[in-house]
């Protein structure tokens, strides 16, 4: 179990190398997401390995908060209309009619 998670460690300090060296937002994101992966398998084999099952709650709030930074990421970096358009379906357009 101790190299398993020495192993993650490990990975974890190379994905976050490929997030400093990357040059796009999209390789940051990807790095995010790696990171918060591998930490919750972590928390997750430790909880296992323990016996102390309330570390999946961890896990879990851990991956959620993971998720919701990147979308919050994604909507600040990246320009446009961040708006619901489905075409067939008509009060998701907002204000907009729709145009057949």
């Amino acid at each position: 179990m101790l190299w398993l998670i020495a192993g993650l460690m490990c990975l974890i300090l190379l994905v976050l190398i490929r997030g400093i060296i990357g040059p796009t937002v999209l390789d940051r994101l990807i790095t995010i997401n790696g990171i918060t992966t591998m930490v919750s398998v972590i928390i997750l084999l430790l909880a296992f390995a323990r016996g102390e099952y309330g570390f999946v709650d961890i896990a879990f709030v851990f991956m959620l908060c993971g998720f919701v930074g990147n979308l919050w990421i994604l909507k600040v970096m990246t320009p446009g209309d961040w708006t619901l358009n489905l075409p067939g379906i008509k009060g998701f357009e907002g204000d907009r009619e729709e145009v057949d």
